[in-house]
């Protein structure tokens, strides 16, 4: 539990401080901030073998299959359009 009164009486003129302008406390007003609370501020070892995990497995399928959904959908030319003499559009007259 932090014992503060900055969200009481703010930082400057009575304005500012973390909860009073949409933050979180984080006790930098406590006695040994912030090596008391490095833990908090350490990387997780499990986060960052997930990361390397995602980074080498997951990652590149998206890439692969995005890159194969756009050359195969988006990266081509369209029916109508040919070299030619004539100049073709695609339009098509409805009535």
């Amino acid at each position: 539990m932090v014992k503060c009164n900055v969200p009481v009486r703010g930082w400057q003129s009575g304005i500012g401080g973390c909860p009073n302008v949409g933050g979180i406390c984080m006790a930098c007003t406590m006695p040994g901030f912030p090596d008391k609370y490095m833990p908090f501020m350490d990387e997780d070892k499990y986060g960052a073998a997930a990361a390397n995990f995602i980074k080498f497995t997951y990652g590149p399928l998206v890439r692969h299959f995005r890159a194969r959904n756009v050359k195969t959908k988006y990266d081509k030319e369209p029916e109508w359009r040919k070299r030619g003499t004539t100049l073709t559009t695609g339009y098509q007259k409805r009535w």
